[in-house]
């Protein structure tokens, strides 16, 4: 890796890190804080939760456009960093009631929104001209992001019952104002690809805050709004299609294609900080046993699994691409999402074998420990390559609206996780009966044959990928000429 590309890889290592300590903080607490600061039932904090997840993933619509369009993505991403540490702040000042907690997620819902895509377009312009190695950085890159999401997870929780709501949510407030200190030293070696901002652009900032804000006060609305999306994000692709260049369109039929199997995980992946925390709290011993002591866990740390597994295995799946690929024989993309599909199929089975074992009591935390070591690799495997497959394939002018409507649908499969959580749940706060323990075992068996599914889907679709990749590069341009420099200024 060129000294450069090493710099701007840490750099933006660095904030994606430090976004991803507040949102896994609010998400190791969110069900619980929604409850005690809004008075809501379980039902309603896990579909508030979705609802936010699936703005947040729904916003990079607009952050692409931002990126591509109009500010760059380096000031686009200094902008995001701004509102996500507003955002906090007023976590922090002790902002309650429906009106104060839902204005405040909507600052975050734009803040995280539009930082997403262009975060990932910094990275993909950082690289541009090593496609054959993208799929390493990517891997490196979720791998590191990751360590804040596990110190989030592991600190907000203990300290949510500690020193309190505020004070924790205060820690993260200070941890994405240093971020966005950090994103002021990116170098500005490219002017944005627009004019420069003006009132306008604090206007559009402003319509999206009030429209989040309105969601999350109407959940019905909420809903609506979410399938017009999803919808108009499949006319987006069709006309992306329509616009591409004849070489590149093969390669953006494999990108759709490896892209629906990516999203589907985010169904899955939504169950952490829903059906799975609340079956920590409900069925999970509350100490694991580690090293000959008792160590207690909040019901929210079990969430650090599986960031801390993603940290354990990431180097090592790093590893094996590189080994591979100098072998002459790389792992194709198609093969890493049937295993990873497999993996999680193993997880909820595992999960649901913990669940029917319930029924005599907490079961042991090593359960828990056991099936996020299966999911958190399922997740390296098709998570992270979902965003490379968009930075591999797409024409260089689409990306950041292609890492927007890859989000959207993500969102919308977060938001159907979140729906199908709330079958787990009894009462207003979950419980220890058999009804309790009869829902967790079904939902994680009917999860556990989804993901089967799609892993019979994935092994099909192989040879069509292969052939379909094949006719991509064979359509390309030839690639530059030695002398020629292949790192790209940031836009």
């Amino acid at each position: 890796m060129m000294e450069p590309r090493r710099r701007t890889f840490l750099r933006i290592a660095t904030l994606e890190l430090c976004e991803r300590f507040g949102f896994y903080g609010l998400q190791s607490v969110s069900v619980l804080y929604f409850i005690r600061t809004m008075g809501l039932s379980e039902q309603g904090a896990i579909m508030l939760w979705g609802a936010f997840s699936a703005l947040m993933f729904g916003v990079p619509v607009l952050g692409g456009w931002l990126g591509d369009r109009i500010l760059g993505a380096r000031r686009t991403v200094a902008v995001a960093l701004a509102l996500l540490a507003i955002g906090y702040t007023g976590l922090a000042s002790g902002m309650s009631g429906a009106t104060g907690v839902s204005l405040v997620l909507a600052v975050l819902v734009c803040g995280g929104g539009i930082f997403k895509p262009n975060i990932t377009s910094l990275l993909r312009h950082a690289f541009s001209g090593a496609d054959d190695r993208l799929d390493i950085v990517f891997t490196i890159y979720y791998m590191s992001i990751n360590i804040g999401a596990t110190i989030a997870a592991l600190a907000i929780p203990f300290l949510a019952v500690h020193i309190g709501w505020q004070a924790s949510f205060g820690i993260a407030a200070a941890v994405l104002w240093a971020g966005f200190a950090v994103s002021l030293t990116l170098p500005a070696t490219a002017p944005p690809p627009a004019g420069a901002p003006d009132r306008r652009l604090w206007l559009l900032l402003g319509a999206g805050i009030g429209a989040a804000f309105t969601l999350l006060h109407y959940p019905a609305l909420a809903r609506t709004c979410i399938w017009v999306a999803a919808t108009a994000i499949l006319l987006i692709w069709i006309m992306l299609y329509r616009r591409a260049k004849p070489a590149w369109r093969a390669g953006l039929k494999l990108s759709f294609a490896l892209q629906s199997e990516a999203i589907l995980f985010f169904l899955f992946n939504q169950q952490i900080a829903t059906s799975l925390t609340g079956f920590a709290r409900d069925h999970v011993a509350g100490a694991i046993r580690l090293a000959g002591m008792d160590w207690a866990l909040q019901p929210g740390q079990f969430q650090s699994l599986n960031n801390l597994w993603i940290v354990a295995f990431a180097p090592c799946l790093a590893a094996l691409y590189h080994r591979a690929e100098r072998k002459g024989r790389p792992i194709s993309v198609p093969i890493r999402f049937l295993s990873g599909f497999v993996l999680l199929t193993g997880s909820f089975v595992l999960w649901r074998a913990a669940a029917l074992a319930g029924a005599a009591g907490p079961v042991s935390p090593w359960w828990m420990v056991a099936g996020y070591a299966l999911f958190s690799l399922g997740e390296l495997l098709i998570a992270a390559l979902g965003l490379a497959v968009i930075a591999r394939y797409a024409p260089p002018d689409g990306v950041g609206r292609l890492m927007g409507c890859f989000s959207v649908l993500g969102g919308l499969a977060s938001y159907l996780g979140s729906l199908i959580a709330t079958d787990a749940t009894h009462g207003p706060a979950g419980g220890l009966s058999a009804a309790s323990i009869a829902g967790y075992a079904h939902l994680f068996g009917n999860l556990a044959a989804l993901a089967a599914f799609v892993a019979l889907a994935s092994a099909l679709f192989i040879p069509f990928a292969r052939k379909m990749d094949a006719h991509w590069r064979r359509a390309l341009p030839p690639p530059p000429a030695a002398n020629e420099p292949i790192l790209e200024t940031l836009p």
